[in-house]
């Protein structure tokens, strides 16, 4: 049995890598709706609607490229631009998340005599796709 590694699993933006990413979370969830009558035996629940995001956190570094920057990032958040979202290690055979994204949120974070960091949330727009690698 191999483990995946937290190192290797990688978020791109439009097919590029987030400079210096530290950090991600890929979050999915489904609305419920819930019935109760007189006639049923407690709650009966039926999904509805998922929906899906990923966090994402590293340092600010200067010297990006072909990777998605501080500047690139902020750039796709303030034009509201639908990107396209993987994560995954690239590695034959290992699960690849897959979908459609839009830059929610950001944070800059600047403490005294420390590195400079970033958040970042992207809201999912329409399916994740669940996947292996193939190529």
């Amino acid at each position: 049995m191999a483990f995946y590694q937290g190192k290797l699993m990688r978020i791109s933006v439009d097919g590029q890598t987030i400079f210096h990413e530290v950090d991600c979370t890929l979050s999915g969830s489904t609305d419920f709706k819930d019935i109760a009558t007189k006639d049923t035996d407690g709650t009966e629940s039926t999904p509805g609607s998922k929906s899906w995001n990923i966090s994402v956190n590293g340092f600010v570094a200067t010297g990006a490229t072909a990777q998605e920057d501080i500047k690139s990032m902020s750039d796709l958040w303030n034009a509201q631009t639908l990107v396209a979202i993987t994560l995954s290690d690239d590695v034959v055979g290992s699960v690849i998340f897959s979908g459609n994204g839009y830059i929610e949120g950001f944070s800059v974070g600047a403490p005294n005599d420390e590195t400079v960091t970033f958040d970042y949330t992207i809201k999912g727009n329409g399916a994740l796709t669940v996947g292996l690698v193939t190529v």
